[in-house]
């Protein structure tokens, strides 16, 4: 396709550029030392994605940079005999990539991927996509909001699988037909991520979370078991919003209740947000050509300018350890890289700076295992979310308020919520520790 060709706006894909699976050759339009990114979650095109690693060896060396999680085993470490490996973090297919040893994290914040792709810091030659298409022709990236429409406009190459089972979305991206190269038509089921019911420990959480939540409070909820369960929990509430990063099928019956109208917010009044759908058929069905939910570009889901604008925009994450000072770890667990930055700090900074907004944190007092996840010091010594935004630190065993406290104050509060067996020792470690507490 020449220049001229990708700047021309085309309402509808052009049926001269509509092909078969079979007959793209990604060693025409993958060059050696290439970077190729691909619409992520239930948004993978996988038809394109089996047919390019088939054809790995043939193009010869190329770079694959994730933009999101991948949720289906059709990556393998295998084939980095080929293909060198970046993303966000272990999230999904990606931490077997980790623990592996053959990708290379991108430590960011998902604010930031649009404009590293636009400005090519972070360069993107080919896109892979999965689009849905409408009745008059209008194409929509369906599932997939992220960085996949920063990544099609700056790509030299855009290879799309019209899916006609993803679900039609609207999105502040209009998308422009005119910038597909090639498209292949399919018809199946997208990835679906079901949710797993919550154990006792997760309702627990999920209580005191819930307890947290304002009516009228804008809530930005990630995917998971405790997630799912303060949707559950939000139901009676009234005149919720809805901006999150990613939604699953938990935020149906929540919106059903009539608990969401998003009449409080200034931006988007009446849409619910979303980047991404990660669920089941139930969420697909309910995005298709809903008017009241956009999935929407990374760029506007998680920018500062937005969600400060929000009030009381309450940001509900989770993490791996927090330490007694209010020290995030969301990324590593000892050596290992098992998390992401992904859109936490963006969220957390969103909400402290939104009126009446909150930040919450949320894990078990424990791991599976039995071990403390409030430490004195994080165990892998990498910070996700800084002490000084710190807020409302959430277990099974209660709140600990920290925003406002001195160091002192917010250990007494830490191993409050601590799980009872591990209080004394994380006392008795606090004065070793900590810099600058006193026992007590």
């Amino acid at each position: 396709m020449t220049s001229s060709d990708r700047t021309r706006s085309t309402a509808r894909l052009e049926p001269a550029r509509i092909t078969a699976l079979d007959d793209i050759d990604f060693t025409r339009i993958v060059r050696p030392g290439d970077t190729v990114l691909w619409t992520q979650g239930a948004g993978e095109p996988l038809p394109l994605i089996e047919r390019l690693l088939a054809q790995r060896h043939a193009i010869g060396g190329f770079d694959v940079v994730f933009g999101g999680a991948g949720f289906t085993d059709v990556v393998r470490p295998e084939h980095a005999d080929a293909i060198s490996f970046t993303g966000l973090g272990a999230v999904g297919c990606q931490r077997a990539l980790c623990r592996a040893g053959v990708m290379e994290v991108l430590p960011i914040h998902l604010s930031e991927l649009s404009r590293l792709i636009t400005s090519r810091t972070l360069r993107i030659d080919v896109v892979l996509a999965q689009v849905s298409e409408g009745p008059g022709g209008e194409l929509s990236l369906s599932a997939a909001g992220g960085c996949a429409a920063a990544a099609v406009s700056a790509a030299r190459t855009v290879i799309a699988e019209v899916n006609e089972q993803a679900p039609w979305t609207f999105s502040r991206h209009t998308f422009d037909a005119g910038l597909i190269d090639l498209a292949v038509r399919t018809s199946r089921p997208l990835v679906e991520i079901p949710g797993r019911p919550p154990s006792a420990v997760d309702s627990a959480i999920a209580a005191q979370v819930a307890g947290l939540v304002p009516d009228g409070a804008t809530l930005q909820l990630g995917i998971g078991a405790v997630p799912a369960a303060v949707a559950g929990l939000l139901t009676g509430h009234r005149d919720l919003g809805l901006h999150s990063g990613v939604i699953g099928d938990a935020v149906v019956d929540l919106i059903e209740s009539g608990a969401v109208t998003n009449t409080a917010k200034p931006v988007d009044r009446g849409v619910s947000v979303t980047g991404g759908l990660l669920g089941t058929r139930r969420l697909f069905d309910f995005a298709h050509r809903n008017e009241g939910l956009r999935v929407d570009p990374v760029d506007h889901t998680h920018a500062p300018d937005v969600l400060r604008r929000l009030p009381r925009f309450t940001a509900i994450n989770s993490a791996l350890e927090v330490d007694l000072s209010g020290q995030v770890s969301a990324e590593v667990a000892g050596s290992t890289y098992v998390g992401t930055i992904g859109g936490q700090v963006d969220f957390v900074r969103g909400a402290l700076a939104s009126p009446g907004g909150r930040s919450i944190i949320a894990l078990p007092s424990r791991t599976r295992s039995g071990k403390t996840r409030i430490v004195p010091r994080l165990s892998s010594g990498i910070v996700t979310t800084g002490r000084a935004d710190a807020d409302a630190i959430v277990t099974e065993y209660g709140v600990a308020e920290l925003r406002g406290m001195s160091i002192s104050e917010r250990v007494r509060r830490m191993i409050r919520i601590a799980h009872p067996d591990d209080r004394e020792s994380l006392n008795r470690l606090a004065y070793d520790q900590v810099a600058g507490v006193r026992k007590g």
